[in-house]
């Protein structure tokens, strides 16, 4: 009999309450029993994984370095009969086939079975495509990258000589690398109804080409040529059947012709867009046509410009783009809270992103804003020819588009002190400033400069200023053993004893990488703010 058996008596005699009580107590101890095995379970090594874990294990394998390919499951399959059985018959594990062997390549093929292939072509590839070919009908994602036109062309005339059908075809990217883009033909790829990802690179195509275009939620497309960007008629009516569109990348693609309103003037809405980035830009003009012509959604999260290395708009373009992302995107910058500042003098450019939620490793010291996998809510690469120019790109950037509430600014290395000396006035709210290299030493001269008590007596300060970080004095590429002097530090402990003075100290200061400060100069800021982090490099230490 069983114990819920024997607690389920109850005559309410004397001896049927003691056999209860016993019985409860053998129940607890049973409960207890049972969690030390649970418990010792944990400390037992096991003697055989399961089957599915042991798929889990082999699919991470096929994405140790990035790539993510099959071919890396070979060597699983030498290891022991039970894995090599288990491998061979999971056709998902090779299902990515980047591989330039062809008897590899068929063997992946066979083993993958029915299951649905992304394909990998780069230019070591052409042996592999006629047997990749035969199986196009369940590609799932095709990339074919740096081949040249002459061998575009011979894969084109491939697919059309065993099937040119891909109805499984969700992404799609071609980049041509030679002396010619290619001409991507309407009857290369048909029946691609789930194609919803499509790059483009140096490869012309018929803008009508609606199998390809009409249910993309991604769409990038970028040449190197003049000449393959398409008419504003021919861009305009192509979006307008793009309802599905997320993400949008025209690099060096919008109309090289004028606007004509009589011909051109087609009015489109892209309802669902969140994100736009127009590369490589040769006129600033061709980015206020878009705007004017091509309707927005007011939620959208990104909107980037990034111009042509030779092109330099003047200050009446760079006003007009301005204008036009105000009327466009009324609310576009007020999302902004972080701003990263940088200038390129080898090639007269500078950016200025602009971010809504703080982006992945922000204050890190190899930080890269990237388009693709954390882009801005808004930026701008611009060029410019003058010092001068510099300091009206920011103050136009900060005032027009209204980008006075940022909050936290990191400084890229080469920002010079005319453009931070207008900055720090235009941003009355910041809290936290980061600053590399020699941009610190312009920093602290314009801290000192704005503040009461410097040079201009009576300016305000920065009165939400909370965090200063002060990352890296020395540069390495150029050779230079120190960027930040004793002076420098000397300055920034002025500074932040001159702020204690008026009752607005900064609570935390930052220094990292500085091998040129002293033990000492470090001990002084510890007094001057409220809390100091120092990860140990000083001069002392070198």
């Amino acid at each position: 009999m069983d114990t819920n058996t024997m607690l389920s008596i109850n005559d309410n005699t004397a001896m049927d309450d003691a056999r209860r009580t016993i019985y409860e107590e053998i129940q607890q101890c049973e409960r207890r029993i049972l969690g030390l095995r649970s418990q010792l379970n944990r400390y037992t090594s096991v003697a055989k994984l399961p089957p599915e874990i042991l798929l889990q294990i082999f699919a991470k394998l096929t994405e140790d370095g990035g790539l993510v390919d099959s071919i890396k499951c070979v060597p699983i399959t030498h290891v022991s009969r039970q894995w090599r059985s288990l491998a061979l018959d999971a056709p998902a594990l090779w299902t990515n086939l980047s591989s330039i062997n062809l008897h590899w390549t068929i063997a992946m093929l066979e083993r993958s079975k029915g299951a649905p292939l992304t394909v990998l072509m780069d230019e070591k590839s052409y042996l592999v495509p006629v047997p990749i070919l035969k199986h196009l009908s369940r590609v799932k994602s095709l990339t074919i990258e740096n081949w040249s036109a002459g061998e575009l062309q011979k894969l084109h005339i491939l697919i059309e000589n065993n099937a040119s059908v891909a109805p499984q075809l969700e992404v799609l990217s071609i980049s041509c690398n030679g002396t010619s883009p290619w001409v991507l033909p309407s009857t290369t790829f048909q029946q691609t109804d789930r194609l919803n990802n499509l790059f483009l690179h140096d490869v012309h195509i018929n803008w009508n080409h609606l199998p390809l275009l009409r249910n993309l939620m991604e769409l990038r497309i970028e040449s190197d040529w003049t000449g393959s960007q398409p008419t504003w008629r021919e861009l305009i009516t192509a979006l307008n059947r793009m309802p599905t569109l997320k993400s949008l990348f025209l690099g060096a693609m919008l109309p090289m012709v004028p606007f004509e309103a009589t011909l051109d003037a087609i009015p489109a809405h892209l309802p669902n867009l969140e994100s736009i980035v127009f590369g490589s830009v040769y006129t600033m003009r061709s980015v206020v046509t878009f705007l004017n012509q091509v309707k927005l959604p007011p939620d959208l999260k990104a909107f980037i410009i990034s111009n042509f290395n030779t092109y330099y708009p003047n200050r009446g373009e760079v006003h007009e783009v301005y204008d036009a992302i105000n009327r466009s995107l009324p609310d576009l910058c007020s999302k902004a809270t972080y701003m990263y500042m940088r200038h390129w003098p080898w090639t007269g450019n500078f950016d200025i992103n602009c971010f809504a939620t703080l982006p992945d490793r922000f204050y890190d010291q190899l930080y890269d804003p990237n388009d693709e996998t954390n882009p801005a809510c808004i930026g701008f690469r611009l060029s410019y020819t003058s010092g001068g120019d510099r300091i009206t790109v920011v103050a136009d950037a900060v005032n027009i588009l209204k980008l006075n509430h940022i909050r936290y600014l990191r400084i890229g290395e080469d920002i010079g002190d005319p453009e931070l000396h207008i900055l720090l006035q235009y941003l009355p709210e910041l809290r936290i400033i980061q600053a590399f290299e020699r941009a610190t030493v312009h920093l602290i001269q314009a801290l000192n400069l704005i503040q009461p008590g410097g040079v201009r007596e009576g300016a305000s300060i920065l009165t939400n200023l909370v965090e200063i970080r002060v990352c890296k004095d020395h540069d390495l590429i150029r050779q230079e053993d120190c960027v930040l002097t004793d002076d420098t530090w000397q300055n920034l402990k002025a500074f932040l004893e001159h702020r204690q003075s008026l009752q607005a100290g900064i609570h935390r200061l930052y220094i990292q990488d500085c091998r040129y400060v002293s033990k000492e100069m470090v001990e002084g800021l510890k007094k001057c703010v409220g809390d100091l982090c120092w990860d140990g490099i000083c001069k002392e230490h070198r």
